[in-house]
């Protein structure tokens, strides 16, 4: 009986400790994904801006009067 408790005991101490690091290694995963993306996005943003600056509208600010 005192086996049984103990490895219960010992196995929940090890199933949590092998869940913990898949977790953390999907966490970081993720994070790193996301860092990914974020460096695009802003990549992405820049060139809009350089785009809308290149191809900007000599008329822009202009209102027409009747």
């Amino acid at each position: 009986m005192i086996y049984f408790i103990a490895g219960l005991f010992f196995g929940s101490i090890a199933a949590m400790m092998l869940y913990s690091v898949v977790v953390s290694g999907r966490i970081n995963n993720l994070e790193d994904q996301n860092e990914v993306l974020m460096h695009e996005l802003e990549q992405k943003k820049k060139e809009l801006a350089t785009y809308r600056c290149m191809y900007a509208s000599s008329y822009d600010g202009f209102e027409e009067t009747k």
